[in-house]
Formats: structure tokens, C-alpha cells, sequence
């Protein structure tokens, strides 16, 4: 039976006269081209897979070195800080006026007097804006609901 499908086969293809051992090694060897294609893939992918995980955990050490000295830093300057601080008012960035803090901390006590609460303002900086004005109207522009 086997026989007669290789035959047959092999009578249609392109008027030569193939023998079934001559269908059988170009099967043999397409197949085992794509399965070595495959492998030599999956070790490619592997290679590069922990290649850029030992890069990642170098990054990861290196900041969690930088975090533990940033953190040993602020734990040195923290008595200094809170010595500083019971001494003086609210900490005021340079360019800042008086009056504004002042109406600044004004709103807030009043905000805060509806709830019986007394706030205490540690500082008083200007806000780094996010976006460009322009670019914050086309954004709430574009996103509005219909």
C-alpha cells in the first residue's frame, strides 16, 4: 500500500522518475533543517534572555547600593534637619514672596478649619508644571468626553 502512494507520488512530480528513497532523504533532510533552524532559535532567544537578565540585576544592585547610601546619607543629615527645622518657620524657596506665603497659608487654614483641623506648613515651593499649557489644552481637548 505503501508502496503505490510513493508511486504515485512520485509519477506526478514534474515528469521524473523518483524512487521512494529519493522522496524519503529530501523529507528527511527539509524536516531536519527546520528542526535544527528551530533549536539553533530557542538557544539564540536563551542566550540573549539571560545575557540581558545579569545586565538587569547589575542595574538592579547598583541602584539598591545607590538607595542604601541615599537612605545612610538622610539618616546622618536627619538630626541636623529636625534641629533646623524646630528653629525656623516653614521653609521658603528662593523668588517666593512673603505676602504669597502668607495668602498661601491663609487658604489653607481656612480649608482645613472646616474639619477642626489645625495644618501645619512645613514648606512652600512652586510647582514644576507637567506640560506646556498648549500641550495640556490639547490633551483636555482631545480626551473630553463625546
Amino acid at each position: 500500500m505503501q508502496d503505490i502512494a510513493v508511486q504515485m507520488l512520485a509519477s506526478k512530480l514534474s515528469g521524473h522518475d523518483y524512487s521512494g528513497t529519493d522522496i524519503a532523504s529530501v523529507v528527511i533532510t527539509g524536516m531536519s533543517v527546520v528542526f535544527i533552524g528551530l533549536i539553533l532559535l530557542v538557544l539564540f532567544v536563551s542566550i540573549y534572555g539571560t545575557a540581558f537578565k545579569r545586565k538587569n540585576e547589575k542595574k538592579k544592585a547598583k541602584l539598591e547600593a545607590e538607595k542604601a547610601a541615599a537612605k545612610a546619607q538622610q539618616q546622618a543629615a536627619a538630626p541636623a534637619q529636625k534641629a533646623e527645622s524646630k528653629q525656623s518657620g516653614p521653609v521658603i524657596e528662593d523668588g517666593i514672596d512673603d505676602e504669597i506665603v502668607a495668602v498661601i497659608a491663609a487658604a489653607v487654614t481656612a480649608i482645613c478649619a472646616k474639619n477642626g483641623k489645625k495644618p501645619v506648613i512645613k514648606s512652600v515651593r512652586r510647582s514644576v508644571a507637567q506640560r506646556d499649557p498648549w500641550a495640556a489644552a490639547g490633551l483636555a481637548d482631545n480626551t473630553r468626553p463625546f
